[in-house]
């Protein structure tokens, strides 16, 4: 088993001017409603997946919050695609991961994804200050306040470092905001707020006023987009 440590302090006290002003500005909630929200993921205007993310604030079954259940808020991811690449056989990627938050801080990851036949199992739980796991049995710690790569939450785009949720490790990210666009959502258009995060991650992203995921887009390996877009 190898050990791998990685700070994150710079993703507590380096967020960019221009993330807090955002942020500030648009007075969005550190964490969404509860609620279900689903994606379609299209390439070349066809479906090849879907995208699945539930918010939920456990609920204690006696009159009060239960020991060390107060202040807590979880997330369930559930990705899967496939497409034909272009000359390529056919590309699979499955995903399920459950995150547990605990007063502003992410306090558990455990993650499942198998990426074109190859399996990452990932489990990570916060213990005395610090973020530690397992990734396919290599273990890593992550110190300091950090934001998972699943792009919901309204800090993703106001960050230098993303813990990838797939394989434990912390990438290094540069967003850029490239202005308010019209983009579809649900069958209307919605303004939104373009983002480009380059770096260990690339991708496209566009959140509304409410800071709420609408529309994101990447690469996959032919070249060709992916794109995921909100019901």
């Amino acid at each position: 088993m190898t050990r791998r440590t990685v700070l994150a302090a710079m993703a507590a006290s380096g967020l960019s001017a221009a993330g807090l002003s955002r942020r500030a500005q648009a007075a969005c909630a550190i964490f969404p409603p509860d609620g279900v929200r689903e994606y379609l993921i299209l390439r070349q205007e066809q479906v090849a997946g879907r995208h699945r993310i539930a918010f939920s604030r456990p609920q204690p079954r006696s009159a009060g919050p239960a020991p060390g259940q107060e202040g807590l808020f979880v997330v369930r991811s559930d990705v899967e695609i496939q497409v034909g690449l272009l000359g390529t056989d056919s590309y699979r990627f499955v995903h399920h991961a459950e995150e547990t938050w605990r007063d502003g801080w992410l306090d558990a990851l455990v993650s499942d994804t198998t990426d074109d036949g190859r399996r990452y199992r990932l489990r990570a739980a916060r213990r005395g200050g610090i973020f530690t796991g397992t990734a396919n049995g290599s273990a890593f710690t992550v110190s300091g306040y950090i934001i998972p790569s699943s792009l919901w939450h309204r800090d993703t785009v106001a960050t230098q470092t993303l813990l990838d949720t797939t394989d434990g490790r912390v990438k290094v990210v540069r967003p850029r905001d490239l202005g308010p666009e019209e983009v579809p959502r649900g069958g209307q258009m919605v303004t939104a707020q373009h983002y480009v995060l380059e770096g260990q991650i690339q991708r496209q992203l566009w959140y509304d006023e409410d800071c709420r995921l609408v529309r994101a887009a990447y690469l996959a390996r032919d070249g060709s987009w992916l794109t995921l877009a909100e019901n």
